[in-house]
């Protein structure tokens, strides 16, 4: 089976999936400019622009940038894709503590399972 993935640099592999659409204004020339080397690159643009966000940023890893997403301060005025954006990152945190969780008990178990009798 493959698995289906928005992003093809290697860079990206330390993202979240991206999956929420956001509307960003940018300068035409500035856009351009970045369409003609991401086409280059062989890249979409938008995974261009992220790339160079991400690189700007000082290359937040996966789990900062869910943390970072899953504790935004949301109100009733912000746009839906925000409120979305700290849902879909509460939901993985609240995951991948849920697996560490398991595999915890797991490791205690098996060793309980050893014949110690501990």
């Amino acid at each position: 089976m493959t698995t289906c993935s928005l992003t093809k640099t290697e860079e990206s592999k330390k993202w979240p999936e991206g999956i929420i659409s956001v509307k960003l204004t940018m300068n035409p020339y500035l856009l351009v400019l970045a369409e003609e080397k991401a086409a280059r690159a062989g890249l979409k643009l938008w995974e261009y622009i992220n790339l160079a966000l991400w690189e700007k940023l000082e290359e937040p890893s996966k789990d900062e940038l869910l943390e970072f997403a899953s504790a935004l301060d949301v109100d009733d005025i912000d746009p839906k894709w925000k409120i979305r954006l700290k849902l879909a990152a509460r939901h993985e945190v609240e995951v991948r503590e849920a697996i560490k969780d398991c595999e915890g008990c797991n490791k205690a178990e098996s060793s309980d399972s050893n014949g110690d009798g501990k």
